[in-house]
């Protein structure tokens, strides 16, 4: 039975309503941990973004692309056959070679030589399999 306060008014809304102020105050301490939080992960991504060199990209973009360019490829078969499409592999093989190419004197020997290897062997791969 529930019994009513002098107001009228039932107890149980009462005990609700002070259970709900408290749980609003929890919630409000949970967002502002999580402002916190947030404000904190902005702070690192910023002082990482500041650290970032053009350089540091177009390595990344050339990795991405000569990845790319053997998934189009098809290659390796057992993972990547569902992937072929010669028309997007030659997109990502020529987009790689103009990189390559403006990179040259900004790359050590050993990465240049590296990524002109990968290229060559991606634009053989591509001749053979659009024959």
């Amino acid at each position: 039975m529930v019994k009513k306060d002098k107001t009228g008014n039932k107890k149980e809304e009462a005990k609700s309503k002070k259970f709900d102020s408290e749980k609003e105050k929890k919630k409000t301490k949970k967002t502002e941990e999580e402002r916190k939080k947030e404000e904190e992960f902005l702070k690192k991504l910023k002082e990482q973004m500041e650290k970032i060199t053009v350089k540091d990209i177009v390595i990344q973009m050339m990795t991405s692309l000569s990845s790319l360019s053997y998934q189009k490829l098809g290659l390796p078969e057992e993972q990547n056959k569902k992937y072929f499409d010669l028309k997007q592999a030659k997109l990502a093989i020529d987009a790689l070679a103009a990189l390559v190419s403006v990179c040259e004197k900004n790359l050590s020997h050993e990465e240049y030589i590296s990524y002109k290897n990968t290229l060559s062997h991606l634009q053989i791969t591509y001749a053979s399999k659009s024959k």
